[in-house]
């Protein structure tokens, strides 16, 4: 029995027939947004269909540096599955989104059981709820509305958060398939000032992605969605640093962080240099902002088989192999650590602590610099 490979576009109309009939409809995740034919991957023992695998490109927002990864939404196999079966699906998708320039492969799943192939947990779980009802506020004049929001909706939320950033760490990309429930909050002259995206759960309705304005519009939002769902069974679940956390705080929420205890999204890092690449203006606006702006000098990153180095050039950043002499190095870095640096989930010294990387101490501080500890949180990615 031979195994084999293909994607969307390599297959034949019969095996397109059997995707169709083995796992439903797929048109909906060739559709979206720089959708390409390497989202999709199918797996076939000669010519029976094993298993498909889909993987949307996104794009996220580091500390206001957009970085492209691929993100594995869903992998759907005719039989159970083991773990390498699984693994090497992954993997074979993930060197797709390499081919394509892209260095970080996002996916879900339990974070102890990914570890020993690189994958890491690069989010925080954020939970704002009450105790007791908020105070209300005195919102501007406007309406709000609970709607399934369309693509020119979408694009407004794009457009107004790559303008007013939410988080440390932000989805740029507002799409799902399928119906999304959104709350929406206009002005009395239409405008578009905030919008909730609503998940109801067993707990309750859960907001898990939000963009506002203002702070002004992420109190009337809350308002809003307190008086229509209830304090009670509203969970907010966006970054601490969101407007929207900070005015529910503001009116009386609590707010709990949670480390990815074992389920999460987790980071694997596909190639070194191209994520750092990727990198380069936040590193940039970092060193800019400390008290190395004039330094020179090589950071040299040292994982198990790849080297990569930060040049630093007066403010300048630049990414060069790593095979010549560095004034820092961090060595023997695992490749879980990797993901949790570049997305900012530990700090340098606590990797360090935890013997997932070496550096020496006098190096620590142009290292914490580089890779600040961000708390970052994302949602999970509807499949």
């Amino acid at each position: 029995m031979q195994r084999s490979y293909q994607f969307w576009d390599g297959l034949r109309p019969d095996q397109i027939a059997q995707v169709h009939t083995q796992f439903g409809s797929v048109d909906a995740w060739l559709s979206v947004r720089r959708a390409r034919p390497s989202s999709l991957l199918t797996v076939w023992n000669d010519q029976t269909l094993v298993a498909v695998s889909v993987m949307t490109h996104n794009r996220l927002a580091i500390q206001g540096t957009i970085v492209d990864v691929a993100i594995i939404r869903r992998q759907s196999f005719t039989a159970t599955p083991d773990t390498a079966e699984v693994v090497e699906l992954t993997m074979m998708h993930a060197a797709a989104a390499l081919d394509e320039g892209i260095g970080i492969v996002l996916r879900s799943g339990d974070s102890i059981a990914w570890a020993a192939y690189g994958f890491a947990p690069i989010s925080y779980t954020a939970t704002t709820s009450w105790t007791h009802p908020p105070r209300m506020s005195r919102p501007q004049p406007g309406t709000t509305q609970r709607i399934a929001a369309d693509s020119d909706v979408l694009q407004r939320l794009s457009d107004i958060q790559r303008v007013r950033p939410t988080g440390s760490v932000d989805v740029v990309d507002w799409e799902d398939i399928g119906p999304t429930d959104w709350f929406l909050l206009t002005s009395r002259d239409g405008q578009l000032r905030g919008a909730a995206q609503l998940e109801v759960t067993d707990e309750g309705t859960v907001c898990r992605r939000a963009v506002v304005t203002d702070d002004g519009a992420a109190g009337d939002l809350i308002d809003g969605l307190v008086d229509t769902i209830g304090a009670n069974a509203l969970q907010i679940a966006v970054s601490p640093e969101h407007p929207l956390a900070r005015m529910a705080l503001a009116v009386g929420a609590e707010l709990r962080l949670h480390a990815a205890t074992p389920f999460g999204v987790l980071g694997g890092i596909i190639d070194l240099p191209t994520m750092l690449t990727a990198l380069i203006p936040a590193f940039t606006a970092r060193i800019a902002a400390s008290g190395y702006a004039d330094w020179v000098g090589g950071v040299r990153l040292e994982i198990s088989d790849e080297r990569a180095m930060i040049m630093l050039t007066a403010g300048v950043v630049t990414i060069i192999d790593g095979t010549r002499e560095a004034a820092v190095r961090m060595r023997s870095i695992e490749l879980p650590a990797l993901a949790q640096l570049c997305f900012g989930y530990r700090s340098v010294s606590a990797l360090r602590r935890a013997g997932m990387l070496a550096c020496d101490d006098t190096e620590l501080p142009l290292c914490e610099i580089l890779f600040p500890c961000i708390t970052p949180v994302l949602p999970f990615f509807r499949s």
